[in-house]
């Protein structure tokens, strides 16, 4: 039987699931997570294999990862941030009746490129970012944080996530790389138009981790969603710009 997963519940007020992306947890919500929880009940997951369940092994399959949570959230609206987003849209397309609302920041149905789907990362920068992981850990993870929250915000990242380098913060390799395959071996493309729920797909004029025009994108492959680009901000728009992101949460799930 598989072991339940620690799921910490905070504030009151309607639910609300949130999902943490690659490689962090949930502490990376920070004080976006604090103004939220003024007005919703929020259900913050950590993924199997990081934060509070890290004792956990996180698979490589997304349904046995999706199934992994479900038991551990009431109904309720879901937001998740990269991968979580993809795992959010998982759950909606599995349990509809579940999940109210959707919100998927800096998310999008397939982060590797597909033949009709060229807003993905290519073959080539999957292998290549892999094989750093395997190779050279601390120096392709601090990279990583690079890119994901620039240099201005690293910091405020890594403190959120209460370490000193994000070699010290992040989950274990064997974790990681199973992250990184569910990150880039899931296409849910040819179902997001059974997500009948309504939906947010929410990003940065300046992600470089996701390209911002898949966000318009993907909301045209569901049949009740939207998009909203907040302008100047990266990968992580509930770091660098939390007002506006809040105040385009606040709205959508009003």
């Amino acid at each position: 039987m598989a072991e339940t997963l620690k799921v910490m519940t905070r504030g009151r007020g309607a639910d609300l699931v949130l999902l943490h992306g690659w490689g962090m947890h949930s502490g990376i919500w920070g004080s976006a997570a604090d103004a939220l929880a003024r007005k919703y009940r929020l259900h913050l997951v950590d993924l199997p294999g990081h934060g509070i369940n890290r004792h956990i092994p996180l698979p490589r399959d997304l349904v046995q990862v999706t199934e992994l949570i479900m038991p551990a959230v009431p109904p309720a609206a879901w937001m998740g941030w990269s991968l979580g987003g993809l795992i959010a849209m998982s759950a909606a397309l599995r349990h509809s009746e579940r999940v109210k609302k959707l919100i998927l920041v800096g998310a999008t149905p397939s982060f590797s490129r597909q033949p009709d789907w060229d807003c993905g990362v290519g073959e080539d920068a999957r292998r290549t970012f892999a094989r750093g992981l395997e190779n050279d850990f601390e120096n392709t993870l601090e990279q990583f944080f690079l890119q994901t929250f620039g240099p201005r915000w690293s910091g405020e990242a890594l403190q959120r996530l209460g370490g000193q380098a994000p070699a010290l913060t992040v989950p274990g390799k064997q974790n990681l790389l199973a992250g990184l395959e569910l990150l880039y071996g899931n296409n849910l493309i040819p179902a997001l138009n059974r997500c009948k729920m309504p939906a947010l797909f929410l990003g940065g004029t300046r992600d470089r981790t996701v390209m911002p025009e898949s966000f318009e994108r993907a909301a045209g492959l569901m049949p009740n969603a939207e998009a909203a680009l907040i302008r100047g901000a990266g990968h992580a728009p509930f770091i660098t710009h939390e007002d506006t992101f809040l105040d385009i949460i606040r709205g959508f799930l009003a």
